[in-house]
């Protein structure tokens, strides 16, 4: 019989994105791959209607991040390098480590040439006990879990 393997708790993971971004980060929507699908319709001989689905281009959802607001800088120093036409120097590789309950890695999703293309600030509201966040929009040319 097979070890039993229980699902990960999700609140444990940590996220590096080269010398950009690093860290603890209180949410992480991790990026989806998928194909869009090219179609092909068509008639046989004796008129009857055809049809196949094939592997289109690859298509890559975005990773958003969220965090509690500090003095930390870096994901706004790193958006601006977008903002001011750097786009390559922004480009960088990253990863995302899934961790057990004794911190021991047990998922890692790695992302290729990534770059910010939204930060937001945090929303004030004087009624409200909410922390202060802050949050980047990350897009990716390529996504895979490596382990």
């Amino acid at each position: 019989m097979p070890a039993r393997r229980d699902p990960l708790i999700a609140p444990r993971f940590t996220v590096k994105f080269g010398d950009k971004i690093a860290g603890s980060f209180r949410e992480c929507t991790v990026v989806s791959a998928e194909h869009e699908v090219a179609e092909y319709k068509f008639a046989d001989d004796k008129g009857a209607p055809g049809y196949f689905a094939v592997p289109g281009r690859m298509k890559f959802g975005r990773i958003t991040l969220k965090r509690g607001l500090t003095n930390d800088m870096q994901m706004w120093k790193w958006r601006k390098q977008v903002e001011d036409g750097m786009v390559n120097e922004a480009r960088t590789n990253g990863s995302i480590l899934m961790r057990d309950q004794d911190g021991s890695p047990v998922a890692e999703f790695n992302f290729e040439s990534a770059w910010p293309l939204k930060v937001s600030g945090p929303a004030p509201n004087a009624n409200s006990n909410d922390l202060a966040m802050e949050e980047v929009e990350i897009i990716c040319e390529r996504v895979y879990r490596a382990s």
